[in-house]
């Protein structure tokens, strides 16, 4: 059996990522990856309200735009967003821009990956709901569990109410 070759220094694991995609052909796929990231940065955050990529194949960014208007204006900008776009990406990955008609979740709020929402006061018709759904629970801690679940669920708006 080949030893593997001795480590001189530890390597960071993104660096061993970038390596072992490489070996799989992958890394251009997720420097790819990264126009979802960089779109607003580079097009700015009015043109990323109205116009979103979708997908990239062979070069071609397809790209989502909210009216006939935005993509008339946005069609005079193409060369310069593939520009900035494979400035950003530190090589030539998109070869051309194709717009679309389309729809999309727009973004109107920035988010802060730092800071949560702060948490919603449950009603009391949540709060009838949890304790109905936890009664059939015979263990106490279980219970317990189960009912913070599912406040911490209701609290941050993932709830059916």
């Amino acid at each position: 059996m080949a030893k593997r070759a001795k480590m001189r220094f530890p390597q960071l694991l993104p660096d061993l990522l970038k390596k072992q995609m490489a070996g799989l052909g992958l890394a251009e796929r997720l420097r790819e990856v990264e126009i979802w990231r960089l779109w607003p940065e580079v097009v700015g955050p009015t043109v990323a309200s109205r116009a979103q990529p979708l997908r990239i194949i062979n070069g071609t960014l397809t790209v989502a735009v909210s009216s006939a208007a935005w993509m008339q204006e946005l069609r005079f900008l193409t060369t310069m967003m593939k520009q900035k776009l494979n400035e950003q990406l530190g090589a030539e990955l998109i070869k051309e821009i194709v717009l679309r008609p389309g729809t999309f979740k727009k973004n109107t709020e920035p988010v802060d990956d730092d800071e949560p929402a702060p948490p919603k006061v449950l009603g009391e018709q949540q709060k009838a709901f949890i304790a109905e759904q936890a009664a059939g629970i015979v263990d106490p801690e279980t219970r317990e569990a189960f009912v913070d679940l599912m406040t911490t669920s209701f609290e941050r708006g993932r709830s059916r109410s």
